[in-house]
């Protein structure tokens, strides 16, 4: 089954959802509602175009497949917020709106993007989209990008905290990590700023989620990481933790817990 068809196909009940990995850092996720909410979908060669960094790990669907209802982008950095796709995404499909911060929204802006489109989405601000509520959270991704974001989304009576491109801070995350997490995902590539292995699971120890997933890596040789350091180092420093490394283009089906992964 190809990954579109796995998304059309997949029609979670009342309190369940659908979580996919695009890879890197995006993601899409699907509710009993059957809206899709995508997040730093990275589809196009837009890195190795702009900063000579190749792929190494091949997009799971087509640009042109790509027709959320919902659009988040956690900051402006070109593996997330990626302009090769996002403008014809959203002449697509007008009804979509993007939520992202004050840099994101400027690069749209310069793209001639409709403003209608797009939505500022800065820490502390929250919106209810349809059976979504999302809120933007505390994010450090260095100077470059000072108003990176994370996010926590909630939907089907779950809350999923995605930390976003972040170094660990416990003060600054201590807001997220005190709410009900069900689901973190996290970077553990340890270059640009972002947390390494071990940092992620001090993040991990420090939210207690029912599941983490690990991302971003293994896009980009040169953006790190070390999947097999943080599998050991979840069973050694948060062993009562249950984590989960998604293949790309796998989706898991959420309950409370893990009802099925299809890849």
């Amino acid at each position: 089954m190809n990954f579109l068809k796995r998304i059309s196909e997949c029609h979670p009940k009342t309190g369940e959802l659908a979580l996919f990995w695009l890879g890197q850092a995006g993601f899409l996720i699907k509710n009993s509602k059957d809206e899709l909410l995508a997040i730093d979908p990275y589809l196009s060669n837009a890195v190795e175009r702009i900063c000579g960094l190749k792929r190494m790990m091949m997009p799971v669907m087509e640009q042109e497949e790509l027709n959320p209802d919902y659009l988040v982008i956690s900051h402006h950095d070109e593996d997330h917020l990626d302009m090769d796709i996002i403008p014809d995404v959203l002449k697509r499909n007008p009804a979509t709106i993007l939520y992202g911060p004050a840099t994101v929204c400027n690069k749209c802006k310069e793209a001639n993007i409709l403003k209608d489109q797009v939505c500022q989405f800065d820490k502390g601000c929250q919106y209810d989209l349809g059976g979504y509520k999302i809120e933007a959270v505390f994010a450090d991704h260095g100077d470059h990008a000072p108003d990176a974001i994370g996010m926590l989304i909630e939907t089907e009576g779950h809350m999923l905290y995605f930390s976003g491109d972040t170094s660990f801070q416990v003060d600054r995350m201590a807001y997220a990590a005190q709410k009900d997490i069900d689901i973190l995902v996290i970077p553990i590539n340890g270059e640009y700023g972002n947390m390494n292995s071990t940092e992620g699971v001090e993040l991990v120890n420090l939210v207690k989620p029912k599941l983490v997933i690990p991302s971003h890596f293994w896009t980009f040789i040169r953006h790190g990481s070390n999947p097999y350091l943080f599998d050991r180092e979840m069973r050694i420093e948060a062993s009562s933790v249950p984590f989960y490394f998604m293949c790309q283009g796998e989706r898991i089906l959420w309950d409370g817990d893990i009802v099925s992964a299809v890849y």
